[in-house]
């Protein structure tokens, strides 16, 4: 029996999303989303305070799995 020693890097990742109101907003006041992103695999927490925030954050983040993955040697078929 063969065991693998490596662990072959995740095709894909979940993250779990929150999103409340603060306490305390009164009539008319702007709405202010807090916004929370956590990966369930590392407990790594990243929170915002925009939609923006996290549409970058998530670009960012996307940009580099897709630079990794290509840095990554692709199998001999």
């Amino acid at each position: 029996m063969t065991h693998n020693t490596g662990t072959p890097p995740r095709r894909y990742n979940f993250f779990i999303l929150g999103l409340w109101l603060p306490p305390g907003r009164g009539p008319g006041d702007p709405v202010n989303w807090r916004i929370v992103l956590e990966d369930p695999h590392t407990a790594e927490r990243s929170s915002f305070t925009s939609l923006t925030e996290l549409d970058a954050f998530l670009a960012d983040w996307m940009a580099e799995r897709a630079r990794r993955e290509s840095d990554q040697p692709q199998p001999q078929g």
